[in-house]
């Protein structure tokens, strides 16, 4: 509890007057004094100043009541803790990655001393200055969200400055209706990524491409797959795989099976094309059940006991080199042939819960866009057709 001494009054060389109240708080050692200025030295104005400083004192008492850390110290608990939750590998290594880069930006800045303004700056920065997409810096917004709210609930911080922030976001209206072609390959495109693996005689990078287009798979599912995961059905002669992990980077361990799907509704059992087929038993070939379907044939990791298998960093730098090499303005990931065969199945004719249902999306915007985008051009098409019926 706050003690406060007998208040002192002060004339100042300028006519005005130092109003002056000495306190004692459990939170520090010694006696402490805050002022303020007043012109007159009357009751009234005693009043006043005495409700501004005991104010500014309150203020300062409740920063200083919270235990003081610097943000890059206060992130290192946070990743702790949600490690602790327990939490999918690859949600921390999406979590810590944006983490790291807001505790390289900010240093060793104490938390206590960040205000909304400051957040304001920081995040116009991140789309303005640095050019992030708007969908980048909300995951920006929502780490720092995330760090004061861990603040408040262990006794780093009284107050979330977050809650006032404001972003201006970009426009982004010409991007996003430039893009739906974008995400997407043409039978064209398809056919000359598939002839450059064959040309730089990477087979493995043919097969695995091949697979994410025939099966909508994500890279993830797909590079995790082991033998035993496909398979015949008996009764019906139909091949099946069934998707029930995915293939995460740990530090030092390089790339580990986890043993659950991205969201519940990628476990998921689905029919494989012929073509699909033929990939799996090309590529399982004289091979261990428990061993991964697609392998890398010029990388292993020690701790690797699955033969080699894909990283999607060194997947991610083939298809840059691609790109470089072949000057497209087409921007591509490993997630495009999974895209190209949402689009494919949406030619055909497919209804659009079928197809969700096959590519593990239970609501999926990006989905949903692409099947809207080729059946309006299918539309159009019989639009053009009607023109002539009779």
């Amino acid at each position: 509890m706050v003690k406060y001494y007998t208040p002192q009054v002060e004339p100042l060389k300028n006519g005005k007057f130092k109003y002056s109240i000495r306190y004692i708080d459990p939170s520090f050692v010694g006696v402490h004094k805050s002022s303020t200025t007043i012109t007159k030295n009357t009751a009234h104005a005693r009043n006043l100043a005495e409700i501004k400083v005991k104010n500014a004192i309150k203020e300062k008492l409740s920063i200083q009541s919270v235990k003081q850390i610097t943000i890059d110290k206060l992130i290192e608990k946070l990743k702790d803790n949600l490690e602790q939750q327990g939490l999918a590998i690859k949600t921390l290594n999406s979590y810590s990655s944006t983490l790291d880069i807001i505790s390289k930006d900010f240093k060793e800045k104490l938390l206590s001393s960040i205000n909304t303004t400051e957040l304001n700056l920081y995040l116009n920065d991140l789309l303005y200055k640095r050019d992030l997409s708007n969908g980048s810096v909300k995951i920006y917004f929502l780490q720092l969200r995330k760090i004061f709210e861990y603040a408040l609930q262990f006794g780093y911080a009284k107050k979330d400055p977050t809650l006032k922030v404001k972003i201006n976001y970009k426009n982004e209206r010409a991007k996003k209706q430039n893009r739906v072609e974008n995400w997407y390959l043409t039978d064209k495109e398809l056919n000359t990524v598939f002839n450059y693996c064959l040309e730089k005689k990477r087979e493995d990078y043919y097969h695995l491409f091949k697979w994410l287009y025939l099966t909508g798979m994500r890279v993830g599912e797909a590079t995790a797959l082991l033998i035993k995961n496909v398979s015949q059905d008996p009764k019906t002669k139909l091949w099946y795989a069934t998707i029930s992990g995915t293939l995460v980077h740990v530090k030092g361990k390089g790339e580990i099976r986890q043993e659950f799907t991205k969201t519940a509704s990628s476990h998921r059992t689905i029919a494989l094309p012929q073509e699909a087929v033929e990939i799996y038993k090309e590529c399982s070939k004289n091979r261990d059940k428990n061993d991964y379907l697609f392998r890398n044939k010029f990388w292993g990791h020690k701790y690797s006991k699955l033969n080699n298998p894909f990283s999607i960093s060194t997947i991610s730098h083939f298809l840059e080199v691609f790109v470089a090499k072949n000057k497209w303005k087409k921007q591509i990931t490993s997630h495009i042939f999974r895209h190209t065969h949402v689009s494919k199945l949406a030619e055909e004719g497919y209804p659009l819960s079928l197809i969700t249902d096959r590519v593990g999306h239970s609501n999926s915007e990006i989905t949903r866009k692409i099947y809207l985008h080729i059946t309006k051009k299918e539309h159009l098409e019989f639009d053009k057709s009607m023109q002539n019926f009779k």
